[in-house]
């Protein structure tokens, strides 16, 4: 069975985890498959959007219990390949939704972390897990985390083994929204809607820029950086007709205001 399918709406992709009944769906194959489908999307011009959702039984509960028991014989390659799939969605550079379905466990959580947008079913969940497993985080957990809900909570769900219902994600500012599982999809098209009359070249420069404006030390720098960016932008045809067709519809709002005060 594929690990994923995949479809499309306009400008919006939407990767489906399709693991059946199995809710520990990451093993090395399926993580490099799903890294690969991400990086291919991403060479679509006309894509802007990427939406990964789980299965029915879960977003994503993790990796296979039986590759971490494997890998406690090899030489750690194994777990560098899981990392791949949440990697790739982190390195993407559409805007990335996840559409948390289910309980996102471990690696799981890691998926939907990594997203720019997270939506949550009202019977999603998140857990660390990783104590359980006597097991350090990994794929960046520690890092992601504490940023996400602060670090008072990320030690609580890290070292207190703390589980936040959707709701909870919600009011940590983990998750945008909460609605019904069926809410996820339509949602996520109304969110993006207006971005199909954005040029993609747009929405993918802006994601790079916001990235590294993380970087930038003060407000200065900033301006500066983003100078060069909205410089660019300026001078490229879709600016320049939007700005004319704006500048038309404020003539023609100024001409009628005058004949109705007339």
């Amino acid at each position: 069975m594929a690990a994923f399918e995949l479809s499309r709406h306009q400008h919006v992709a939407l990767l489906s985890l399709t693991s059946g009944q199995k809710r520990n769906l990451l093993t090395p194959e399926t993580a490099l498959e799903i890294a690969a489908a991400v990086k291919q999307l991403a060479l679509d011009p006309e894509l802007k959007v990427l939406c990964v959702q789980g299965t029915e039984q879960a977003f994503c509960a993790g990796a296979d219990l039986s590759v971490l028991q494997h890998a406690t014989e090899g030489d750690g390659s194994e777990l560098k390949q899981l990392y791949q799939a949440f990697t790739a969605v982190a390195d993407s550079p559409l805007l990335t939704i996840a559409l948390v379905n289910g309980p996102a466990v471990g690696a799981g959580m890691n998926l939907a972390m990594v997203c720019d947008i997270r939506l949550a079913s009202k019977d999603a969940w998140f857990e660390s897990r990783f104590f359980q497993l006597a097991l350090h985080p990994g794929g960046g957990h520690g890092w992601l985390l504490p940023q996400l809900i602060g670090w008072q909570q990320a030690m609580a769900m890290l070292f207190c083994n703390e589980r936040l219902t959707a709701e909870q994600a919600w009011q940590y500012g983990l998750v945008k929204e909460v609605m019904a599982v069926e809410q996820l999809w339509p949602r996520a098209l109304e969110m993006t809607a207006e971005l199909v009359s954005v040029p993609a070249g747009l929405v993918r420069q802006t994601k790079q820029s916001m990235r590294e404006l993380l970087h930038c030390h003060d407000h200065a720098q900033a301006v500066e950086f983003e100078y060069q960016q909205q410089f660019y932008s300026i001078q490229q045809p879709a600016a320049r007709q939007a700005i004319e067709e704006l500048q038309q519809r404020l003539s023609a709002k100024v001409l009628a205001d005058k004949r109705e005060k007339n």
